[in-house]
């Protein structure tokens, strides 16, 4: 890893990763704000609004929990706290390696004296730690809101487990963007493969959702690997995150292998 570079997407893309962070804090604090520990079954206020049921399965809204990881898992990891993340980090792969190619901008840097291996290797870096600074965010958030508003209220080992498998899922989701990042030179098709599948993944998981004729597509989604509830029920959720972990590292490094090999437009 090189420093100079790293600093270097820091420096551009702070902005952006601002944005995302503050995003989730309120998302996160507004959901949480709305736990009741007296009346924590806000799912049938939901179907007081009659939406149909299909919608209210598609975003995880059918499933009735009343502990405050069950709660967490349905309203906000269930599908904020994965389509969010996905956004930044989908743009950020693609910024990282294929629009730095496409512009011209790889010229600059592959003329300091650093080979290849060092470059992917920052990049992927860095596209990995944006992952992992998302998820502890709103993991520490999550611990110190419900310290101070739900002593005693938050089962801590569940809400780790949890954050642990969403993490795996977007390092799988960041993987495969930054796999098509580095296979594409042009900005077009390493967004249409980088950030099209992660987004047909998750329509795919939620049509799933919506009933039983449906539910075969889990299967055609990886993101099927990652539920929230089996944690609220104290269930080991461990095969299916190891599984997302392996995929994600495998995609980062073939991804490097890739860039290793290609030739660039510089």
């Amino acid at each position: 890893m090189t420093k100079a570079l790293f600093k270097r997407n820091l420096r551009a893309n702070w902005p952006l990763i601002l944005f995302f962070s503050l995003l989730l804090i309120l998302y996160f604090s507004v959901i949480f704000n709305m736990y009741d520990p007296e009346q924590p079954d806000l799912f049938s206020q939901f179907a007081s609004f009659k939406f149909p049921q299909a919608f209210m399965a598609a975003f995880g809204f059918d499933v009735v929990t009343t502990n405050l990881v069950g709660f967490l898992g349905a309203f906000f990891y269930g599908m904020l706290m994965v389509a969010v993340p996905m956004v930044v980090l989908m743009v950020l792969a693609n910024k990282l390696v294929s629009q730095m190619a496409e512009r011209g901008t790889l010229a600059s840097v592959l003329a300091a004296p650093l080979t290849r291996r060092e470059i992917a290797l920052t990049q992927a870096l860095f596209l990995m730690l944006c992952a992992l600074f998302l998820v502890a965010l709103i993991t520490g958030l999550g611990l110190f809101l419900s310290s101070v508003f739900q002593p005693g209220k938050l089962n801590i080992p569940a809400f780790l487990k949890m954050n642990l498998g969403v993490l795996a899922l977007h390092l799988f989701i960041s993987g495969l963007s930054f796999f098509f990042s580095c296979l594409f030179s042009d900005t077009r098709w390493s967004l249409s493969f980088g950030s099209g599948l992660p987004v047909l993944f998750l329509l795919l998981q939620m049509l799933s959702k919506t009933g039983s004729r449906a539910k075969v597509l889990q299967y055609l989604t990886p993101f099927t690997l990652f539920d929230p509830l089996p944690y609220a029920r104290g269930l080991s959720a461990w095969p299916q995150t190891m599984i997302l972990f392996l995929m994600g590292l495998l995609l980062y490094a073939t991804g490097i292998g890739l860039f290793m090999r290609k030739d660039l437009p510089v």
